[in-house]
Order: C-alpha cells, then sequence, then structure tokens
C-alpha cells in the first residue's frame, strides 16, 4: 500500500492572526448566532458563560492556536474535528461555553474514557489501571456499546477508548466502533502504540476512528523504554505514529512529564522530536498519586520549582510567534489549577469508567460512585453529579485525598475505593464549588 502521509502535513496556526481558515471559522459561528435558541454561545451573557467570557479564558489559558491536519481542524482534545456534525452536536450542548461548567447551559460532557481492556504487556510506571491489569476482560462489547450509547445521550462529545492495551482487545475495539454513532461524539483510542501496523490502522479508520493518541515519554528511547517496562517501547510508538498518519488518522501524543524529562533540560529537544514526528498536539500529564505512582515516593511528583519550568515552557510554546509552527500543547493540570477553571472532574468535563466497570470521578481518582455491570449508568451519573455539581477551585482532589485512599487500601479495603467510604471527604471537596 502506498503512503499518502505526504499529502496529509499537520499545519499550525495561530488564533490572533487573520488567516483564512480562522475567518471562516468566526463566519460559521454567525450561524449559531441566528439559531441562538439552539445554540447557546451567543444566547447567554458573559457572567453565564457567553462567548466574551469563552474568549477571556482562552486567551488567559493560552489557547492561542489549532491544526489542520487531514482537512480537519482541532482546536482541543477535549473538542470533535471541525467542521463535523459532532462539532456542531458539541456546540448545542454547550460545549463552546467553556466557563458554564456545572450549570444547566453547558450539558455536554467534554470526555468519557474507557477501560476496556485489563490486558497489557507493557509494565508501565505510571499506569493508572496499575491495580487492575489482568489476563481476563471483565466488561462484555455489548455492556460497552450501551454504555457508548448513554454516553452520547449524556452528551459526551469524545469518547476514547483505552486500557491497559485497547489492541489487545482488537476485534472487539473494531465492532464498538461500527456501531456507534460518530455524528454525535468524535471516537479516539489511547495505545501505546504496541501492535499497530499500516493494516490495523486501516481498519480502524474504516471502523470510524478518528484520533489517536499515542504513549510516548521521552525524546530519549531508554528514558522512555524504562518508565514504560518494555524495551522497544519508544520504536513501536514512533512506528505506531507514522502508521496511523499514513491512514490519515489525527494523531496526538499523550506524555508523562516525569523528573527525569524535566530536569534533563530536553523539553525542547522533546518538541522539535515531535514536530518531526508531524504531530499536531501534545497532551501534558503531570505524575499523580494513583495507579503505578500510588505507592511510591512523593517525592517522584513534580515540586514547584520543576512545575514553573513546565508552565513557563507551555505559555511560550503555545503563545510566542518563535513556536507557531510547533505542535499545540494541552496541560490541563495548568488548565484545572485553582486559580484558571478548577478541577472539571465528575462529568464536568471527564469521567472515566474503568477495565471492572467502575464509574470513577478521573483517571486519577480511583474512587467508584457505582459499577455498570451492576447498575444503569443513567443512575450512577446521576451521584456523580450530585458529588461533584461543579468545578472544583482547590488543588488536584487526587493529591488531596491520596493519603486517605492509600490507608483504606494499606488496611485491606479494596480499590477502587467505594464512594460512601469517601462521602465526608468529597463534601469538603464540595465546598469549594464556584
Amino acid at each position: 500500500m502506498k503512503s499518502e502521509n505526504h499529502q496529509r502535513k499537520t499545519e499550525y496556526y495561530s488564533c490572533r492572526k487573520a488567516v483564512p481558515v480562522m475567518l471562516k471559522f468566526r463566519l460559521s459561528l454567525l450561524r449559531y448566532f441566528f439559531q441562538g435558541k439552539k445554540y447557546p454561545l451567543f444566547r447567554v451573557s458573559s457572567s453565564e458563560g457567553g462567548i466574551m467570557k469563552t474568549y477571556e479564558v482562552r486567551k488567559k489559558l493560552k489557547l492561542n492556536k489549532f491544526v489542520r491536519y487531514n482537512n480537519h481542524f482541532y482546536f482541543s482534545l477535549t473538542m470533535p474535528h471541525w467542521p463535523s456534525k459532532a462539532f456542531d452536536h458539541m456546540a448545542a450542548n454547550g460545549g463552546l461555553n467553556i466557563t458554564a461548567s456545572g450549570t444547566g447551559i453547558k450539558k455536554q460532557i467534554d470526555t468519557a474514557i474507557l477501560g476496556i481492556t485489563r490486558k497489557c504487556s507493557y509494565k508501565c510506571g505510571h499506569c493508572y489501571e496499575h491495580f487492575n491489569l489482568s489476563d481476563a476482560d471483565t466488561v462484555p462489547v455489548t455492556k460497552w456499546k450501551k454504555v457508548i450509547s448513554e454516553l452520547q445521550d449524556s452528551g459526551v462529545s469524545i469518547i476514547t477508548l483505552s486500557g491497559g492495551e485497547p489492541l489487545m482487545r482488537y476485534e472487539d475495539v473494531l465492532e464498538i466502533l461500527r456501531s456507534a454513532d460518530h455524528s454525535r461524539s468524535d471516537f479516539h483510542l489511547h495505545t501505546s502504540g504496541s501492535g499497530v501496523t499500516r493494516e490495523i490502522a486501516e481498519r480502524f479508520k474504516m471502523a470510524g476512528l478518528h484520533g489517536a493518541g499515542v504513549g510516548l515519554d521521552d525524546c530519549d528511547p531508554d528514558r522512555n523504554d524504562k518508565l514504560r517496562g518494555f524495551t522497544g517501547a519508544h520504536e513501536q510508538a514512533v512506528r505506531a505514529i507514522r502508521c496511523f498518519q499514513e491512514e490519515g488518522i489525527f494523531t496526538y501524543v499523550n506524555t508523562c512529564l516525569t523528573k527525569e524529562l524535566v530536569n534533563s533540560g530536553e523539553l525542547l529537544k522533546y518538541f522539535e522530536f515531535l514536530k518531526e514526528l508531524n504531530i499536531g498536539i501534545v497532551r501534558w500529564l503531570e505524575p499523580r498519586p494513583c495507579g503505578g505512582y500510588f505507592d511510591r515516593n512523593q517525592a517522584e511528583l513534580l515540586n514547584p520549582e520543576e512545575k514553573k519550568i513546565i508552565t513557563e515552557f507551555y505559555e511560550r510554546a503555545n503563545a510566542s510567534a518563535d513556536y507557531r509552527d510547533y505542535p499545540l500543547i494541552s496541560y490541563e493540570a495548568f488548565y484545572e489549577a485553582p486559580e484558571n477553571m478548577g478541577c472539571m472532574m465528575a462529568g464536568n468535563s471527564q469521567l472515566y469508567i474503568d477495565t471492572l466497570g467502575n464509574v470513577e470521578p478521573c483517571v486519577f481518582l480511583p474512587v467508584s460512585f457505582g459499577n455498570i455491570m451492576n447498575e444503569d449508568f443513567s443512575d450512577i451519573f446521576k451521584r456523580l453529579r450530585e458529588a461533584v455539581p461543579g468545578p472544583l477551585h482547590v488543588i488536584c482532589p487526587s493529591i488531596q485525598l491520596s493519603s486517605k485512599i492509600k490507608g483504606k487500601k494499606e488496611h485491606g479495603g479494596t480499590m477502587p475505593v467505594p464512594y460512601e467510604e469517601m462521602t465526608e471527604e468529597f463534601e469538603l471537596l464540595r465546598r469549594n464549588y464556584v
């Protein structure tokens, strides 16, 4: 099969420049304006999360870039590609009103991550499914298909199939993709890249996969493979990126920002490496005391000085003209800091269903609000939203609650911890709802 990758070069744009494509997008917003009853972006006031408030927050968060790939445009990893029916569906549910989370204006949920398999051949030091990995899957594909339909009824814009390693449940992933409604959501895959071939990428594309997030944590193969617990992980990730791109699947990179990478002085080198790989967006994830990091020393988490290095690099890379032709960085810990948007877990922006079927507020917070094998998702989701009705302007709850969760585990408790054992802690968090 002849590669067409040369026809699919990623292009980078600044929102500040009056380029034709940005003008086209802004003109397209007029359709939302003239159908104000359907699209709340222009209908509500700035104080309620209208267009001016949205503009101010995007500017503060340095969301100054967007990318084009394969004739589609991407403004973030929490929005479907534009133009598309899924993007319009998101806008109709208030998805462009990014400051209205927790209100009736933003009915849409940005992202649901589904841990569809417990299987994986890697031993990643930062894996949030560390306690669940196994050779046997728990949730049947019929249940996942039903839950995905319910998630779409709830307004989820991006549905991400994760694991474990989802390619170890390859045929089921294809079945899920083929049966899904792609007019309401974009479907993404999170993978280590292990086992991806051009043929597999082609079948994913034909089944409707729109985005692939490949785990690649470093430009140095040895450091990357050490973290991933698998020799050759770096090479396999790079190969997977190229296979997905050759099939026209939008490909981004998920990176755990380790102390080793931050202190190596090679952040720019890594950034340049991703540009060479034709990556449009890189998602930065800070280590959190969960999964593989749960039982390890807190000193492995980033300290204030290291976070300062990262934040300053992020602000330059997303806002400076010197880095316009580089990937857009998605830095969720910055967006959700107390002084910015606040923590958006529990369906305010995202939620997680783990490989056992437990519905959790976030991949980093192993607290179960119910299990889809025993209860309807709608009932679990209602409980989740009552516990966290809006953004929490607090230090990341996974850090705040880690000692409590760790104590329960050490005394023989199950993981994830049942919500019923954490109600007091969530009540304290809820007092910071704004």
